[in-house]
């Protein structure tokens, strides 16, 4: 999700601050403020995230345990800069790929060494029971981007909100989870924008494959957590007691 050069994060930075825009770390911007490198032109966007200098935290919920609860974190805050170094406009992004089930570490060396995986069992020495935790996207992603949609739409200067990058397959899931009641909204102050890449086609053997935005679709915080708490893809009734009778015979 960071390749081509941050692309999802370039990308975003032109659409939100405009086509001019040039991302800078924060120790550079650090020192064009304080008149050490050349002056800020008004089209800086300082980049706060891992790889380029350090996360932001947000606090936890207020409350009895909340010293001893770890900070959340955004994955990375854009912000974009005036002439003097002041802050004008600022939004937050998250990015998810897929968590796993299982362990795939040997299934990954030996297939990156173009060797045979011979750590399954013995009725099927290549099998390995690694794979992909779809459920995690409801019960940890979508909890935390609600939470962290109702801190951000609090900033006066978070005017398009949060945005959730994740690879199509992610997006997909997330939009089947939440139903295809949610109604579109432009980006603004308490709205999570989703966008979906996916890798191009195949080219020559050798090549690495490229990244290109696969979809976008905004909406609101509330939206999304009464979507999620309130699913309208549920089963057919009484399926519990169904499967039970079934399973008797």
């Amino acid at each position: 999700m960071y390749g081509d050069d941050f692309l999802a994060l370039r990308e975003l930075a032109l659409e939100t601050f405009g086509n001019q825009s040039v991302m800078i770390r924060p120790n550079e911007a650090q020192d064009r403020i304080q008149g050490l490198g050349k002056p800020l032109s008004g089209k800086e966007v300082v980049i706060f995230g891992r790889y380029w200098g350090k996360e932001l935290p947000l606090p936890r919920p207020k409350g009895s345990g909340a010293k001893k609860a770890s900070t959340y974190y955004v994955d990375w805050v854009l912000a974009k800069l005036a002439v003097d170094g002041s802050v004008e406009e600022i939004i937050a992004v998250e990015v998810q790929t897929i968590d796993t089930t299982g362990n795939y570490r040997d299934q990954a060396e030996c297939f990156f060494a173009n060797k045979p995986y011979l750590g399954g069992t013995s009725k099927s020495p290549d099998y390995s029971d690694a794979g992909m935790n779809w459920e995690n996207v409801n019960k940890r992603i979508l909890p935390q981007l609600i939470y962290k949609g109702h801190v951000l739409r609090r900033e006066d200067l978070c005017r398009k909100g949060l945005f959730f990058v994740c690879p199509k397959q992610v997006y997909d899931r997330i939009r089947d989870r939440l139903g295809g009641t949610l109604h579109d909204y432009k980006p603004g102050q308490g709205t999570i924008t989703f966008r979906s890449y996916e890798l191009d086609e195949k080219g020559e053997r050798g090549t690495q494959r490229r990244m290109s935005l696969h979809g976008q679709f905004t909406t609101t915080v509330d939206q999304v957590a009464l979507a999620f708490t309130s699913p309208m893809n549920l089963p057919d009734a009484d399926v519990y007691a169904d499967a039970i009778r079934k399973a008797l015979g």
